[in-house]
């Protein structure tokens, strides 16, 4: 939404078969709140 705001319209794309994600949330000590979530995107 930014780059539309910004740019007129998006310019990255949208992620795709096989793009990898991955979440991982640190606190302010540097400690892990939950382990890391680390997926592929699969087509359904």
């Amino acid at each position: 939404m930014i780059e539309t705001i910004e740019q007129g319209a998006p310019k990255t794309d949208f992620m795709k078969d096989g793009d990898r994600v991955r979440v991982e949330m640190p606190d302010r000590h540097g400690a892990f709140v939950f382990g890391a979530i680390d997926q592929r995107v699969r087509r359904g």
